[in-house]
């Protein structure tokens, strides 16, 4: 199956390159001065957050062409989106905490951005019970469908967040070093290439599954 050998190939490229991004973020990366060794969190807590929004994109695309369509593989695709951009959405929110208590002290403050990405997980994680524990009749997976769309209008106000009502931990530019910059880029395609390679996984099992129950 070539879905098969595209996870195979994304899976190979992923540890590759997160194992080429842990060596610059503790060896190449340079230690920033306000926040310290903190601040290397960065580094995959970003990364994390602009793939939980692809992820989701993807669940919101073919939420679209399930609902005009019918296609089942389309809501085969729709569910493993939100699943695999609920595991990056957990990344952050993990990630964000631990690096806020180390930087500034707090944990956790309710600020526009946070309270709006704790809004996101929420929904989606409500998309993720709704598949668990309803039955696989097509009226189910169109309300599936429609919860992922009104999910993903969610994205881009946590995106603009900032730029709309300020941030008290957040600033509204990052300035980076050379080296931090090519760390970061790093460790984004690195996480980037995870994500999908977990996509391509969901997808593959569930196609699997599919045909087993034939």
């Amino acid at each position: 199956m070539k879905i098969k050998s595209f996870a195979m190939i994304t899976s190979i490229i992923a540890v590759i390159l997160n194992l080429f991004a842990l060596y610059m973020v503790f060896f190449y990366a340079p230690i920033e001065i306000q926040m310290g060794a903190a601040q290397k969190i960065f580094y995959y807590h970003v990364p994390s957050a602009i793939s939980s929004y692809i992820m989701l994109f993807v669940s919101f695309l073919f939420s679209i062409i399930f609902l005009v369509t019918k296609n089942e593989l389309a809501d085969l695709w729709a569910y493993a989106g939100a699943e695999v951009g609920l595991v990056f959405i957990l990344c952050v929110l993990i990630s964000g905490p631990i690096w806020g208590r180390s930087a500034w002290g707090k944990w956790w403050v309710w600020e526009p951005r946070l309270t709006t990405f704790l809004i996101l997980f929420l929904m989606y994680f409500s998309y993720i019970l709704l598949r668990t524990f309803s039955s696989e009749e097509m009226k189910s997976k169109r309300i599936s469908a429609i919860l992922s769309i009104i999910a993903f209008l969610d994205v881009p106000i946590v995106n603009r967040a900032i730029a709309l009502w300020g941030s008290v931990v957040h600033p509204k530019k990052v300035a980076l070093e050379k080296e931090m910059w090519q760390t970061f880029i790093v460790s984004f395609l690195a996480v980037l290439f995870l994500a999908f390679s977990f996509l391509l996984w969901r997808v593959y099992i569930g196609i699997y599954k599919e045909r087993k129950n034939e």
